[in-house]
């Protein structure tokens, strides 16, 4: 599989690294085991952190509820395309149904944007999911709730335009309640639990609104603090 550069462009994830196989996971569940027998997990640097509540208030600019209302493919490389094998890059578009928290002097949040986090690998006629490390499968027609952000072209931002914070810090949302109706692939353990070991763990099967009280009553990265209005990948010390 090629190397991926995501750069950080309009409706791109901003992920840079190679993206490599580290596990191969049985989906099981009514969520998508009819749609994909496998999910191929990747992992990639990350320009901001996100791990924690701190980096999402750092970085962040709205915590929103938003509904995958389509994908696309982006072709593969002539490469790949002669070879029969490679990786077919995905882009989702998002629709924000609800804000639920914003950043002081944030930019409005958008009604729609596209973001490319993901894809699948190709041998022949077959294909595998791959999904970022801590990334929800995304599927069509279902809600999340995540932290959006707006950058702007800086030395290491190449294009303006809305992302995602991480895959990693994006949780399923089913009627009301965080962490159901999708799975994360990464973090299914075999005993079930599908709680991620991240910020978003300690509100799965809690209602949005812990999550938001959480976020109003967490403070910047102190290295950040007298930093807010800068673009996002100049506050504090990016990875």
């Amino acid at each position: 599989m090629r190397s991926k550069v995501l750069a950080a462009a309009a409706g791109s994830a901003i992920v840079v690294g190679a993206l490599v196989t580290l596990l191969v996971v049985q989906a099981h569940g009514d969520d998508h085991q009819s749609a994909r027998s496998s999910v191929i997990i990747s992992h990639g640097d990350q320009l901001l952190p996100s791990d924690t509540l701190t980096d999402w208030v750092t970085y962040g600019d709205h915590l929103v509820v938003a509904t995958v209302t389509g994908q696309r493919e982006l072709a593969p490389t002539p490469e790949e395309t002669e070879a029969g094998e490679g990786y077919i890059p995905r882009v989702i578009s998002l629709r924000i149904d609800k804000v639920l928290w914003s950043r002081n002097e944030a930019s409005n949040a958008p009604s729609t944007f596209e973001t490319e986090l993901d894809g699948w690998q190709f041998h022949g006629d077959r294909r595998d999911a791959v999904r970022m490390e801590g990334e929800p499968m995304l599927e069509v027609g279902k809600q999340y709730v995540l932290p959006i952000l707006y950058f702007t072209k800086t030395k290491t931002v190449q294009n303006a335009g809305w992302s995602t914070l991480s895959p990693n810090s994006i949780i399923p949302y089913q009627e009301g309640i965080l962490g159901r109706g999708d799975v994360i692939p990464s973090v299914r353990q075999a005993d079930g639990d599908t709680k991620p070991a991240d910020a978003r763990g300690p509100f799965f099967g809690k209602e949005p609104g812990e999550l938001v009280s959480a976020l109003k009553s967490t403070p910047p990265d102190p290295a950040a603090a007298d930093a807010m209005k800068l673009p996002p990948d100049e506050r504090g010390a990016p990875r």
